[in-house]
């Protein structure tokens, strides 16, 4: 299974020697990263791998041919330990996903690959990447990114903020996107509306402001949703894909070519 990745880009279909033989300078891995954990009562504990794979799959196949970008498959677990206790979630301790990441990416190091990204489709790892990818560059010289496609670029206001940042969960945002890339699995009847209005009135969004502060699922929400999917739509779902995957493909454009 190539998790839906252009067969010609993805790593793992290559022998020994035809990894050998790839010109690494400027070669780009991705190391795409996510979750399993639950997403409220309508939608798969997959829900984050399965926005990844569409969103990187998309993006490799917008890239032009001499753009040399190649994907591992993806990491379905990640730090979901704010989601503990919900049937379904499987998650890895934060010390564990540290060595996991570092072993991952000092052995493609090892394969002689030089420009490593870990493309992250998951909230709860942001923290643990942030700080992984400089201890990776310190351990073995690589250049290595994190890519989080969901950000705006250069700090631009993007044109896609459902529930004015308050939509990070299983609400409008992730519910279209899923309702475009596998409707099937999508319980639209049991999508709830679960906007936190405690954190409304206090004026951040929990987490990626100016206060940041620990919390766990049942803290915040009592559905395990945190946004409106009452308002999603495939429509919808297909304009954040089609946003996403131009992001990455940029931003892998330009760590193909990225000196110091």
């Amino acid at each position: 299974m190539n998790y839906q990745i252009p067969p010609d880009r993805f790593l793992p279909y290559l022998t020994t020697a035809e990894v050998e033989a790839l010109p690494k300078e400027h070669a780009v891995v991705v190391l795409p990263v996510a979750a399993i954990e639950q997403h409220g009562p309508h939608l798969p504990v997959f829900t984050d791998t399965m926005i990844l794979n569409a969103v990187l799959s998309r993006a490799l196949e917008s890239l032009d041919a001499e753009v040399s970008v190649f994907a591992m498959p993806p990491l379905p677990y990640g730090k979901s330990n704010e989601h503990a206790g919900y049937a379904g979630t499987v998650y890895l301790s934060s010390e564990t996903f540290i060595t996991v990441l570092k072993e991952i990416c000092g052995c493609l190091a090892k394969s002689g690959f030089k420009r490593i990204a870990i493309l992250n489709c998951h909230g709860g790892n942001t923290e643990i990447v942030s700080f992984v990818i400089r201890d990776i560059r310190e351990q073995h010289g690589v250049k290595v990114f994190s890519i989080e496609p969901w950000r705006p670029l250069g700090g631009a206001k993007d044109p896609i903020t459902p529930g004015g940042g308050y939509d990070i969960h299983a609400g409008e945002g992730e519910t279209s996107v899923m309702l475009a890339i596998a409707p099937s699995l999508v319980h639209e009847g049991l999508a709830p509306s679960s906007m936190p209005s405690k954190l409304q009135e206090m004026g951040y969004p929990p987490g990626g402001g100016a206060l940041t502060f620990a919390w766990l699922m049942p803290d915040i929400s009592a559905t395990g949703v945190v946004g409106d999917a009452t308002k999603a739509s495939a429509e919808k779902g297909r304009v954040m894909l089609d946003l996403y995957a131009s992001r990455v493909a940029a931003l892998l454009q330009k760590i193909s070519v990225f000196e110091f």
